[in-house]
């Protein structure tokens, strides 16, 4: 056995015991920020940043470790109490039994599944909902709604394991670090089910569902099935929900399936499959918080003021998008990059940050990059809500990023080099 320390706790690994790693994509919003409220296009891509979980079998009697490096949290949870308060029972669903398995996400009843997971919290963290603790609840109550939702139908037996996760994603700076992180949870313990009961006809307890795993799903042991990512990335909607309340969809479908998506609200997301195009981005961070209803509000309340002009902007936007689509399948298809078409999907995104700051989403340091990056020859624009946050710059082929991003870090802004356009969620 193998030792696994943290400045909290020690354990040691189960040698031959279950051990697999899962990382999923963030994203940004390419175009479409605010206009898809209001039912125009948008697209997003993932980003080469990830959320990285590992999952260890240790030997330490009774316990679930839950670590989460970037908060520096840490906390060990009773397998008694996790059997007893989340898996002995039905987890909260629309129908009977018979016709639910790990597969359905969409029967849960999500208010109802909240309520006992929010039991099962003031059960095992008692007095502990301060502090740290406040911070990673949310991170907290979905890994409880996905161990009730996925295995309470299942046969699994939960052993003693170190469940730890990481992140290249900064939290709260819109580039889908919650349903990145969702996605990663949820794939973890659909593998973990997986690997549990590979050699079984049917998972599902009596009286649930059956199910049970295909020859592709058996012979590909790393690999995801086209079923088994829908089920990741609908439970995964589950999860923003406990972050946002009212997600759109859009960010749990690109962690899930990664390259780009194409999206209007209150339909289905189509996926850009690109397989030849490499779209290198600079990420830069204002190092300003924003918060988003506030900003969503600010665009309300001036289409509200002036609804023919706002009107004329956000169809301005949805245009734009529609564009930035055609040209990115063009540019995928192509046997070398059409330089002609990169600087037209570069003064698109110079375009649509001249429409959103018409919106007033704009801030006075995502301004101060917009002009750096000008002076370097590079078009950028805000990504997400605006109001701070992240800006982004698509690098054109064998640009030399290295004077601009020094220029940036002058200006004490954060800047990452990372691709757009990535594989999704995988077994690692």
């Amino acid at each position: 056995m193998s030792s696994l320390g943290s400045k909290s706790f020690s354990y040691n690994k189960i040698r031959n015991g279950t051990e697999f790693n899962v990382s999923a994509p963030g994203k940004v919003i390419l175009h479409g920020e605010h206009s898809v409220v209001y039912g125009k296009l948008a697209i997003a891509a993932s980003l080469g940043l990830r959320t990285r979980i590992n999952l260890v079998e240790i030997d330490s009697p009774d316990s679930l470790v839950f670590k989460i490096v970037p908060m520096d949290f840490e906390h060990i949870f009773s397998l008694k109490d996790i059997e007893k308060l989340l898996l002995t029972e039905s987890p909260a669903i629309s129908s009977d039994d018979s016709k639910f398995n790990w597969e359905n996400p969409k029967m849960i009843e999500h208010q109802s599944q909240l309520r006992i997971v929010e039991t099962a919290l003031d059960a095992t963290l008692q007095s502990h909902r301060s502090g740290r603790y406040e911070t990673a609840l949310k991170s907290i109550k979905c890994l409880f709604y996905f161990i009730s939702g996925i295995l309470s139908s299942t046969v699994v037996k939960l052993k003693p394991l170190l469940i730890c996760v990481d992140s290249d994603l900064k939290m709260g700076a819109g580039t889908g670090s919650s349903a990145s992180f969702s996605v990663a949870l949820a794939t973890t313990l659909i593998h973990y089910l997986k690997l549990a009961t590979l050699d079984l006809d049917n998972v599902s307890k009596k009286n649930f569902k059956p199910s049970s795993w295909t020859l592709e799903e058996i012979e590909r042991l790393d690999g995801l099935s086209d079923r088994q990512l829908k089920a990741i990335c609908t439970w995964a909607f589950c999860g923003e929900n406990l972050f946002h309340g009212t997600p759109s969809g859009l960010d749990n479908t690109i962690c899930t399936y990664g390259n780009m998506v194409k999206f209007r609200r209150g339909e289905q997301p189509t996926i850009l499959k690109l397989s030849n195009a490499s779209f290198d981005v600079l990420l830069i961070d204002t190092h300003v918080a924003r918060e988003t209803f506030k900003l969503v509000a600010r665009v309300a309340k001036l289409r509200e003021a002036f609804p023919a002009l706002v009107s004329h902007i956000l169809d301005a936007m949805e245009d734009l998008t529609t564009r930035a689509a055609d040209l990115i399948v063009g540019i995928d298809g192509a046997t070398e990059t059409p330089l002609d078409d990169f600087h037209d999907l570069a003064t698109l995104v110079q375009m649509n940050h001249g429409l959103l700051c018409a919106l007033g989403v704009s801030h006075q340091k995502l301004e101060e990059v917009i002009m750096i990056l000008e002076k370097h020859d590079l078009k950028g624009k805000l990504t997400g809500a605006g109001g701070g946050g992240f800006a982004i710059a698509l690098l054109p082929p064998d640009y030399d990023p290295e004077e601009v991003v020094r220029k940036l870090n002058e200006r004490d802004f954060g800047v990452m080099c990372t691709k757009l356009g990535g594989e999704g969620v995988k077994i690692e």
